[in-house]
């Protein structure tokens, strides 16, 4: 075995770096699962992704959310310019204001998503959106919390508190899918089949070599595509208002059936002509 050089991923302290073996025994008592899960080590992995990117992920951005956030509010109520506290300023409080809002949507979600994991489901495509959106509020806390503190927070030394977290953003937003894959693979294409009523049964079906089962899901399929361009098409008539469920008040009713109607015109339609 060969212990390569330490990575330094932008001087975050992370515990990374190549290790090469030749040669390695591995005894079958030693492999995860047993020797039954040989060869399944990237499943297993993918699997364990999952979980990843809804508890330890997510909850290093809340903690750095709320770390940034109480230091701004701490640091603002001290700091004073013109014999005035900078936190009265509203130029300050609009920042601050919108730090407190993100940390606070991400704590109500990381504890929504890791009761999910508590009753024992696998959230992909919620720890995916969870995973993507809360580093990405970690980006924006982290750059008001560097506005807020001026030139306090751009030089690094032992009394800086910010720089480190700050340089070291872009490691969350990378690892365990970087945002770019996980919102076009995970969020829309996962999501696309897993919230659709009959996709995710088709392809279990055909996985199963079960035809009877596909041929209920492909009909089922077939007539909520032509009946969706049905309802489509006698919308555009302004026939069958009542059957769409209006949540809006009265002045936005006819932007609401509209939209109602684009929708359901675009159901059928391939991607690459919606």
């Amino acid at each position: 075995m060969e212990i390569g050089r330490r990575h330094h991923p932008i001087g975050s302290p992370f515990m990374n770096g190549p290790i090469i073996g030749k040669d390695v025994f591995v005894p079958l008592d030693t492999i995860i699962g047993g020797p039954d899960m040989i060869g399944q080590g990237w499943r297993m992995l993918v699997e364990c992704l999952s979980i990843g990117r809804c508890i330890t992920l997510p909850s290093g951005a809340t903690g750095t959310a709320r770390y940034a956030l109480g230091w701004s509010g701490g640091f603002t109520r001290v700091r004073r310019q013109f014999n005035v506290p900078v936190a009265e300023m509203e130029g300050v409080q609009e920042p601050l204001a919108r730090m407190a809002a993100l940390a606070y949507i991400s704590q109500a979600t990381v504890y929504q998503t890791a009761n999910m994991i508590d009753h024992g489901e696998k959230p992909a495509v919620p720890s995916a959106i969870l995973k993507s959106q809360l580093t990405e509020f970690q980006r924006v806390l982290l750059s008001d919390a560097m506005d807020v503190h001026g030139g306090k927070a751009v030089t690094l030394g032992p009394r800086n508190y910010l720089g480190i977290g700050y340089s070291a953003n872009p490691v969350a937003i990378t690892v365990e899918g970087a945002n770019i894959m996980t919102r076009n693979l995970m969020i829309f294409g996962q999501g696309a089949i897993r919230c659709h009523p009959y996709v995710l049964e088709e392809l279990a079906a055909k996985d199963a070599n079960d035809m009877k089962a596909f041929d209920k899901a492909f009909f089922g399929h077939a007539g909520l595509i032509f009946g969706n361009a049905a309802r489509a098409f006698t919308l555009g008539f302004g026939i069958g208002k009542a059957s769409v469920p209006l949540m809006a008040p009265p002045p936005l009713t006819p932007r609401t059936l509209l939209a109602s109607r684009l929708a359901l015109a675009c159901a059928p339609t391939p991607p690459w002509q919606a």
